[in-house]
């Protein structure tokens, strides 16, 4: 037994103080008396050693418990001397077990468990803890010889660092892929590769799997839930593996039954396990309404309501007229567009009409025309000047509007309120233009009002059309009347607008409804969204059909499958729902949602200890339309926290030649994960063929047959896989859309064709997941109904998806990915070089892709030379008038520029050949016509009193549109390939 007494200070005053004059300590615990209460505190219950600190009147000595510091003042001088070692000898013997323990719980969570992050955290703080308990007073106590070595292993995990932690991580990874090396072998047919392996085991508390196209994702799936039984660190029903259709669930089923002998492990969809949790929470299964299983009953039921609306409210009438008039297309500015063509691209594939089905040319022409046409004012669109004043110049006068009742013209000028033009028009010339519009109004006193893109800018087109005429219908004394908006509406249905509304809307009730939405998280998406206005007015008008629909199914006691998400989801976060699951394993993980991730991460915490395992590809993000967000695949840890990121880099379906255009063609978007995949079957030459051919244009019986049968190129393509093969071969025929597919009865006629081939249809999105031995490629072709598509999805429907990425047609580029993709042996594209899409274009200037498998005519190698001169990427196309044939740009009306056929052939003409002269692009033809230098026109080879000549063919006389420039035969500087 050994004591601390009190200093000679302590004895005197103690009695006065209230100090102890005795501390008695011993291996078990130290004792002291304090107002004749007698303490007893174990070494164990001290933070840390006890401190001694040296006063005048003594040393003062400090005892500190979790609850309570003792603090003794005026002990014995020598007592740091005399019994500091042997508290601190004492406190180190009694604590070192804690020390001891932890040791064996780290050594115990790394050896047995793979380290995860959230191990690594408690690690930590156990290790800051204790390590603050020993240091640093044990560097110079003499206890340390007693504990050193064990409390040595302390500062070694204090200072644990990432290449420490990673070392330990593989070193569990090496052990266990020894220990299960034939569990590995022997799950799926043939052994899983290293990297299959690797993603069993690794499992940190989030874990991102990047399963390539062909890698065997599903084979890890599997192997990844028989290791997890195998070696004890769960039973079955703690995994919940999550697919996302019932086919897809079914699918899985039957391969874990196949290869890991059990049915115990199910895979769930989302919906279905909404449906357990809200079940189990109830106390029963909720009712389904027909709608969760029926899109067709339910886009029925919401068309018709919608339509109830607009019949039995006048408010809702007005409120939809309002919304066409003004909101339902989503606007771009002149200054959005790279050139005139991309900008007419623009009208042309949104299909962008007036009331009257005009195609207008912008905008503000969209605005003034549906204005007039509601006033009740009679218009007619770029009717022709009443008086000719066509020059060799310019072409007949076509003003925007003549409005006929009030011989009154209207032009809308696309100048801003500095008067600049859009960078790809000539501002200089536009003004001229403009002046000469004037001066011809002026010359011929008609009345034209002036309105320009600058006043639609600041919200004053409108009411400066108003205005103007306003007074000039008062100078003529007539009195417009205003259309009925049951008028309107008729005409608005009768262009099929009424119809699109409501499919939006359908789309609409869904996703509205899954984002769950406040009024603060509604006011963020009116302001995020592209058009913030006429996402609000959109809003107004679908706030009426949604509620409906609520009370619908709230009447009838239902849900939908929206309803299985979000209930679930509330239930699991109030705590009501508590998870059985420590292994959540999500396949599919690019085309997830925003609230179904809310779900599983809502899962994870409910269940301490549980670890999320999602696989997926960002490269094949192609849902967002359905409320999918890439971002949660590309910025996987920021929403669930640390993440252990694995990739199969190996694919067994396509070679290597496939893959290199597929990946080099996928890689351009920064926003996407890099990575690199390889190809276990190896080829030397191009593996991915394009067969180039004009489209052949479609009338009377045959208007609906696909492009690529028609002008024969499939048939060339399967005679060419025909070739090839000696066995039943699968060839998968993708497009876009299935509206350029074949439909079933040419696809049985193709299929009797050849018998060894079995050829399916399938559209891009349809065939993921899927495979064939060949793929041919349809429907790669600009446009509206072209690929990429350029459709803008509506303002409101946009709100309420996923953000949409800067990369230009991001997902467009991995829906084609995709489709390449698909092929094991090859893929085919078809394309007529005239219209063909850009991305087609982009393989044959930037990746190796087979050009010379097939003939090629002639005006299919030459498809630059006839895009449009005016707007640059439009295309000159035949058409046939009332008495001649001609070349127009293929966005006509909107751009009005002709050329006439090559006189000899018929052939287009083109002018980027030669400078000063029209060339034929048929090689064979090799006509060459110069052109006017003064207005550009073809020059006309004429006979005269000095021999032959070139005449400009505006030539008419003495008439003023005549252009009387002519160069003789002698002086022509020919072309060298024509001299």
């Amino acid at each position: 037994m050994k004591y601390i007494s009190s200093s000679f200070f302590g004895r005197c005053f103690g009695r006065f103080i209230g100090n102890p004059t005795l501390i008695e300590i011993n291996s078990n615990c130290l004792t002291f008396e304090i107002k004749g209460d007698l303490t007893t505190i174990r070494w164990e219950d001290l933070i840390i050693p006890p401190i001694f600190q040296l006063s005048f009147f003594g040393q003062i000595i400090t005892f500190k418990t979790a609850e309570k510091n003792h603090v003794f003042t005026m002990q014995a001088y020598s007592c740091e001397y005399m019994e500091k070692a042997n508290c601190d000898n004492f406190w180190a013997l009694a604590n070192i077990k804690r020390v001891e323990n932890i040791i064996a719980s780290i050594k115990k969570l790394t050896e047995e468990r793979y380290l995860r992050q959230s191990y690594i955290d408690q690690i930590n703080a156990l290790v800051n803890a204790e390590y603050t308990r020993w240091f640093p007073w044990i560097k110079s106590s003499k206890a340390l010889a007693k504990v050193y070595q064990k409390v040595k292993q302390l500062s070694y995990y204090q200072n644990w660092d990432q290449q420490a932690i990673s070392e330990q991580r593989e070193s569990y990874i090496s052990q266990q892929l020894q220990e299960h090396k034939t569990f590995f072998d022997n799950v799926e047919t043939n052994p899983l590769t290293q990297s299959q392996r690797r993603a069993c085991v690794i499992d940190n508390d989030n874990n991102l799997l990047l399963a390539g196209a062909g890698t065997g994702k599903t084979s890890v799936m599997v192997g990844r839930s028989g290791y997890l039984v195998n070696s004890l660190q769960a039973t079955h029903d703690e995994i919940l593996l999550l697919a996302y259709g019932n086919k897809a669930a079914a699918e899985m089923d039957e391969r874990i039954k196949d290869k890991l002998s059990t049915d115990k492990i199910k895979a769930a969809t989302f919906h279905s396990l909404g449906l357990k949790i809200i079940a189990e929470v109830e106390g029963g299964k909720p009712s389904l309404s027909v709608f969760a299983e029926d899109e067709k009953t339910k886009f029925k039921w919401i068309q018709s309501y919608f339509e109830k609306l607009i019949s039995e409210s006048a408010h809702y009438r007005k409120l939809i007229v309002e919304y066409f008039s003004s909101y339902f297309e989503l606007e771009k500015s002149y200054f959005d567009f790279k050139n005139l063509g991309e900008y007419h691209q623009y009208f042309n594939d949104n299909d962008i009409r007036t009331f009257k089905g005009e195609k207008v040319k912008s905008f503000g022409e969209l605005y003034i025309a549906n204005e007039l046409f509601s006033e009740g004012i009679e218009y007619e669109y770029e009717a022709k000047y009443i008086h000719d004043v066509k020059t060799i110049e310019r072409r007949q006068y076509q003003p925007d509007f003549f409005l006929p009742e009030l011989n009154i013209y209207i032009e809308y000028y696309g100048t801003d309120e500095n008067g600049d033009t859009a960078p790809y028009i000539n501002k200089d010339e536009y003004h001229q233009g403009i002046e000469w519009k004037r001066d011809i109004h002026q010359q011929f006193d008609t009345v034209c009002i002036e309105l320009t893109y600058a006043q639609h800018k600041q919200g004053e087109l409108l009411n400066s059309l108003h205005d103007s005429l306003k007074t000039l219908l008062a100078e003529q004394e007539i009195e417009s009347t205003p259309v009925s908006t049951e008028f309107k509406l008729a005409q608005l249905s009768e262009s099929g607008r009424v119809t699109e509304l409501a499919t939006t809307f359908g789309k609409m009730v869904g996703l509205y409804k899954s984002a769950c939405l406040d009024e603060t998280l509604e006011s963020k998406v009116i302001a995020n969204s592209a058009s913030p206005k006429q996402t609000e007015k959109a809003l107004v008008l679908l706030k009426p059909i949604l509620e409906a629909y609520q009370l619908h199914l709230t009447s009838h006691a239902e849900i939908d499958f929206d309803d299985m998400i979000n209930k679930a989801l509330s239930y699991v976060q109030a705590g009501k729902f508590q998870s059985p699951w420590h292994y959540i394993m999500v396949d599919e993980f690019q085309d997830i949602s925003e609230p179904r991730a809310r779900l599983v991460k809502a899962l994870r915490d409910n269940n301490q200890g549980c670890s999320v395992f999602a696989v997926g590809d960002d490269w094949q993000a192609i849902y967002r339309f359905s409320g999918a967000d890439f971002t949660l695949t590309t910025e996987f840890a920021k929403y669930f926290g640390p993440t252990s990121q694995s990739t199969l880099d190996l694919t067994f379906r396509f070679n290597n030649q496939i893959g290199k255009v597929a990946t080099d063609f996928i890689s351009k978007n920064p926003a996407q994960i890099n990575k690199t995949i390889e190809s276990l079957k190896q080829l030397d030459a191009p593996a991915v063929s394009l067969l180039m051919r004009d489209t052949i244009k479609q009338s009377g019986a045959n208007k609906d047959l696909v492009d690529e049968i028609e002008n024969g190129a499939l048939n060339d393509v399967l005679v060419a896989i025909s070739s090839q093969i000696d066995k039943p071969t699968s060839v998968y025929l993708l497009a876009r859309t299935w509206a350029l597919l074949p439909n079933k009865l040419e696809l049985n006629k193709v299929n009797l064709q050849y018998p060894l081939l079995t050829i399916e249809s399938q559209t891009f999105h349809a065939s993921k997941g899927k495979e064939a031995d060949y793929v041919v490629i349809l429907g790669m072709k600009k446009g509206k109904h072209g690929f990429p598509s350029e459709k803008v999805t509506p303002a409101l429907l946009d709100a309420l998806l996923a953000k949409q990425e800067n990369f230009e047609h991001a997902e467009e580029r991995r829906l084609f990915y995709v489709a390449l993709t698909r092929a094991k042996h090859r893929a085919y594209m078809i394309a007529d070089m005239t219209s063909a899409s850009p991305f087609v274009t982009e393989l044959i200037n930037e990746h190796q892709i087979e050009l010379n498998e097939f003939t090629t005519t002639v005006s299919q190698t030459i498809s630059d030379d006839i895009n449009c001169l005016v707007c640059e990427t439009g295309v000159l196309t035949k058409r046939t008038g009332n008495f001649n044939t001609f070349y127009s740009c293929s966005y006509y009306p909107r751009c009005g520029h002709q050329e006439k056929p090559c006189s000899k052939c018929e052939s287009p003409m083109t002018r980027k050949r030669h400078l000063g002269f029209k060339s034929c692009i048929n090689d064979i033809c090799e006509n060459v016509i110069p052109t006017c230098e003064k207005c550009n026109a073809e020059m006309v080879l004429r006979s005269g009193s000095n021999g032959e000549f070139w005449g400009c063919k505006n030539y008419k006389g003495n008439e003023p549109t005549s252009c009387k420039n002519s160069i003789n035969e002698a002086n022509i500087n020919w072309p060298e390939s024509v001299a």
